[in-house]
């Protein structure tokens, strides 16, 4: 898990602002992972979908690095992406691509 130093800026303001909600969206999140049997590498690849699907590039590359730490490889992160394809549509997965390019070479 990410500390409070790697977290980008933006998300280390939310929680020095708000602190309590900060923890309790932590739980709610921590929660939502462990409430059945998925391992953490195949939680994080539903999450690149997701974040493919959503355009939120920041939570796209938040999620590989996690799947990656994980144990996933750059060709199971990419079978997650295109998986979005027929959903999201072409520009939105290259979109995507051209976000999470960096993280995997």
């Amino acid at each position: 898990m990410r500390t409070a130093r790697k977290r980008p800026k933006t998300l280390r303001d939310f929680e020095r602002r708000f602190p309590a909600v900060f923890r309790q969206y932590l739980a709610l999140r921590d929660a939502c992972d462990q409430s059945g049997p998925l391992e953490a590498k195949t939680r994080e690849l539903i999450k690149i979908g997701i974040e493919v699907a959503r355009k939120r590039h920041g939570g796209l590359i938040a999620h590989i690095d996690r799947a990656k730490a994980a144990g996933a490889t750059s060709k199971e992160i990419c079978q997650a992406m295109l998986l979005a394809l027929p959903l999201v549509g072409f520009p939105d997965l290259l979109d995507a691509f051209v976000a999470a390019k960096k993280r995997l070479s």
